[in-house]
């Protein structure tokens, strides 16, 4: 079985302020007179674009399809994009299929270290630009730059921003935004603040939190409740009650003086790791009040993966990664109550309790959180639902972040699906037959090409594959987070 776990932190809900502010002024977006992509010059070539600072050809690795020629590249950013002075290298990945193919350009919202195909990227045979977020991985500022007030939605979407701009000049035909989860959203406030750089933007799984720590996700796992739902739930009151006892004891001979804290860490927030990361697909593996206490320990110890804690995880950037992550979250673009009331008075640990705001002052005592301001958030969900253009988005039914979906957009150039029974992980291939080909109008439409349909299983095999890599690097960081509670 392949093993995926969340383990969720603990956090608590604040305001929102409400102003809203206006896309940023640009000049209409034309197409590029005679782009300079050279199949023979390369790597002359993509030197040569604005703000690139180095391009290096690498093998493209294990989870790219077809012929294709992958680059990794150096790309000059402004740590500040509104007064430019301190700058940064912001980390491209780029799989070039063809000078006379579409371009499909996503920011992630996590580090990166890997070349990998997606759905889209298949299924259309498109040039794919990956995007390391600023301030993760290697997209650093030098230590001397670094500068907490530059994590803003704006300078994000100001990267995506240029770095589109340059690639423009580059490839001639048509550019297409995507991303799942932090860079579903990532592309959604990209496409709202510059709606001239792309032909369309078709954002996964893209959470648009209404406040700091956001009650309403859990509010959506109560009323749209997936099969097993009360099952898995009564397993997690029982872990942490009536056999708490038998949990803890067999914690102890793995965690030492910390089983009671381990045990609250896998499954306090189960249900929610249980239904981004497996689905409906797993129901049968719950355990019931009959389940043997080997089957029932079994199950919390397997599927929330929490031996993985114990893997190697990176050094200080990696902190400073997760740290800018928090930051972003907490001040502007919110996060989820991943804890259920059902747990929420069996759980006593102090560590557990913390909220994510305790955890950034914990990793970062010295800096200072500014009010949070969720009023791009909420100006995008008004943009989406009645103004948007060229947005086409998806959703996964049972997904719990699926609570933060933005409302159906009423243009009839976007539209929203959710994928049947589907977790995190949803693909727009996996959509029932109809809507399949509703939303593959509009993705062609996007594009600009007709999609590669004998090429589906391969498309749907690439959009599995980047799932698992995006899952295990978020894993990986939360994991950081966890080791520092028990080195304590």
């Amino acid at each position: 079985m392949h093993k995926r776990w969340a383990l969720a932190f603990l956090l608590a809900a604040c305001g929102d302020n409400r102003t809203e502010p206006t896309p940023a002024e640009q000049p209409d977006a034309a197409m590029p007179v005679g782009a300079t992509c050279d199949e023979a010059n390369l790597v002359a070539t993509l030197r040569a674009l604005p703000h690139v600072t180095n391009v290096l050809e690498e093998d493209c690795g294990q989870y790219v399809e077809g012929d294709v020629r992958c680059f990794g590249i150096a790309f000059e950013q402004p740590v500040q994009h509104a007064t430019p002075g301190a700058r940064f290298e912001q980390r491209l990945f780029l799989m070039h299929r063809g000078c006379d193919r579409p371009t499909l350009v996503a920011d992630w919202g996590y580090s990166n270290d890997s070349f990998f195909d997606d759905e889209l990227a298949v299924l259309y045979r498109a040039n794919a630009l990956w995007v390391e977020h600023r301030f993760q991985g290697t997209s650093l500022p030098a230590e001397a730059d670094w500068d907490w007030t530059a994590l803003t939605i704006k300078n994000g979407a100001a990267d995506m921003h240029e770095i589109v701009s340059a690639f423009r000049t580059h490839y001639g035909e048509h550019f297409v935004s995507t991303g799942a989860s932090k860079g579903g959203i990532t592309a959604t406030y990209h496409h709202y603040l510059y709606p001239d750089d792309l032909d369309g933007a078709i954002p996964y799984v893209a959470p648009a939190s209404r406040s700091p720590i956001d009650s309403a996700y859990q509010t959506y796992l109560s009323t749209n409740y997936p099969p097993c739902a009360q099952q898995l739930r009564d397993a997690q009151v029982a872990a942490l009650g009536t056999r708490r006892g038998m949990m803890i004891q067999r914690l102890a001979t793995i965690a030492p003086d910390y089983e009671n804290l381990m045990l609250e860490a896998m499954t306090a927030s189960f249900d929610w790791s249980f239904w981004q990361y497996y689905g409906v697909g797993y129901c049968s593996y719950v355990p019931t009040a009959s389940s043997t206490d080997d089957a029932f320990f079994n199950f919390f110890y397997q599927f929330s993966g929490f031996g993985e804690v114990a893997a190697p995880v990176g050094g200080n950037n990696d902190e400073l990664s997760w740290g800018a992550l928090y930051y972003e979250w907490l001040t502007e673009q919110g996060f989820a109550l991943q804890l259920g009331a059902h747990v929420r008075p069996l759980v006593t640990e102090p560590y557990t309790l913390m909220t994510m705001e305790d955890n950034f002052h914990e990793m970062f005592p010295d800096v200072t959180l500014p009010a949070y301001d969720g009023a791009i958030t909420h100006a995008v969900r008004t943009w989406t639902r009645e103004r948007a253009e060229d947005l086409l988005l998806i959703y996964g039914q049972y997904d719990p972040w699926s609570g933060g979906a933005m409302d159906a957009p009423e243009r009839p150039t976007s539209a929203r699906f959710f994928v049947p029974n589907a977790t995190h992980g949803a693909q727009l291939l996996k959509l029932g037959a109809t809507e399949r080909v509703a939303a593959l109008a509009h993705a062609t439409r996007l594009f600009g090409v007709e999609p590669m349909l004998p090429m589906q299983h391969v498309a749907r095999a690439a959009g599995a594959n980047r799932d698992a890599i995006l899952s295990a690097k978020e894993r990986g960081q939360r994991a950081q987070i966890v080791k520092r509670r028990f080195r304590r």
